[in-house]
């Protein structure tokens, strides 16, 4: 019989971290849920760069800018007048404006994918060296896609990315403090290293898991539970 199931995304490692920091990301889904349909907006991106090798490990989106669009249910296009602007006012500060490689849109209430449209003006943001492409909706599902243009265009539609959380001065040692002075630890050794039947057997023994627990814990794992041992 055929599985009819959703199988779960596996998205690709580009050889580089892919980070979009936290408050840009807010801006996004605040963006996202003001409008009824699409919306979409530059982003700043910063290379980190190897001192030793000076090659890119890391890809970090550190702002969006939102620009004057005309949006529909299905449709999101940027004036360019406005990009213009966008572009001249960064460079006024002493800011590389270059640094625009992120270009992010919201699909509202549709699923995320790369649209014919979303292509088109992809194509448009072309430069001559790499473009981060993110596209989100309403349900909080997102995507991100890595365009390389040179030497020649590839890209890589659905890549790892992560969002980057502020590293708050002193937090670390604060808690590693309140850890120390609040937390014992004893020795545990699990009677089956690998997480599988064994180990939910003996946590469903222990009362750590309950039987729903446990059936959501089978499925995730791709387990039938008739053929296992009774628990």
């Amino acid at each position: 019989m055929q599985n009819l199931q959703r199988t779960q995304r596996q998205p690709v490692d580009a050889g580089v971290k892919i980070q979009v920091e936290a408050t840009a990301m807010q801006k996004l889904w605040l963006w996202t849920d003001m409008a009824k349909g699409e919306v979409s907006c530059l982003g700043f991106v910063d290379e980190v760069v190897n001192a030793d090798t000076n090659c890119i490990t890391a890809l970090v989106v550190t702002d969006f800018f939102l620009v004057k669009q005309n949006c529909s249910y299905d449709e999101t296009d940027m004036d360019p007048s406005d990009v213009a602007r966008l572009i001249t006012e960064l460079e006024a500060k002493g800011i590389d404006s270059r640094k625009l490689r992120c270009w992010a849109h919201s699909h509202g209430s549709m699923s995320v994918f790369w649209s014919g449209q979303d292509e088109t003006c992809i194509s448009g943001l072309a430069n001559s060296e790499w473009l981060l492409s993110l596209v989100v909706n309403k349900r909080r599902d997102a995507i991100m896609r890595l365009d390389q243009y040179h030497p020649s265009h590839m890209y890589l539609a659905d890549v790892q990315w992560e969002v980057k959380f502020p590293l708050v001065e002193g937090l670390a040692e604060a808690c590693m403090s309140e850890f120390k002075s609040k937390v014992q630890e004893v020795a545990f050794v699990p009677r089956n290293r690998d997480y599988g039947p064994a180990s939910l057997r003996n946590a469903k023994e222990r009362g750590a898991l309950t039987m729903d627990q446990l059936e959501d814990e089978l499925e995730w794992l791709g387990l039938d539970r008739d053929e296992l041992e009774p628990f």
